[in-house]
């Protein structure tokens, strides 16, 4: 029986080392405010709000930087490829892909520049990364600013006052 209970008592200490463990992979969760000016009318989103379908900037697998921050039928999203570290980053005609791109949405509008526009443009500056490069995550804070065209190239959306903070 006291066999048994050190087994338990072993098997149980094992699990919850492993457990601990893998948090450490995934980086601490941050809760975060996404906010920004489109056209000069706010939109902001906070991670975990009611009606919030998606609020997180982090960077992923040590190098992309990805940004949704999602409620109702409105929509802004960043993804980059390539992050060194803190700094200030370009999206725009020469560095556009699959990997590197800037989105609004907003209803049935949508403003981008993930098809090789001309005009399109939009520069982030990460100010802060938490978590270490073994992180899989590492949540961040920075700033954002630019302007997206739509797909014919006939209308845009300036963005401005784009702020990612932790706010715990």
């Amino acid at each position: 029986m006291k066999n048994q209970l050190l087994k338990a008592i072993a098997f149980f200490s094992i699990i919850t080392l492993v457990a601990s463990c893998g948090k450490d992979n995934i980086g601490a969760k941050h809760q975060q405010q996404i906010s920004l000016l489109a056209n000069g009318v706010p939109f902001s989103v906070t991670t975990g709000d009611t009606d919030v379908e998606d609020a997180d900037a982090h960077i992923r697998a040590d190098t992309v930087f990805q940004l949704d921050a999602e409620k109702g039928d409105k929509d802004f999203s960043i993804n980059y490829n390539k992050i060194i570290g803190t700094g200030t980053y370009t999206i725009n005609k020469n560095n556009y892909s699959l990997f590197n791109f800037a989105q609004w949405e907003d209803g049935d509008d949508l403003f981008t520049n993930s098809g090789g526009s001309n005009k399109s443009r939009l520069i982030f500056t990460i100010t802060n990364i938490a978590g270490s490069a073994s992180d899989h995550l590492r949540y961040i804070e920075g700033t954002f600013y630019g302007v997206l065209y739509n797909i014919t190239q006939t209308d845009s959306v300036i963005i401005t006052n784009g702020q990612i903070s932790f706010i715990d």
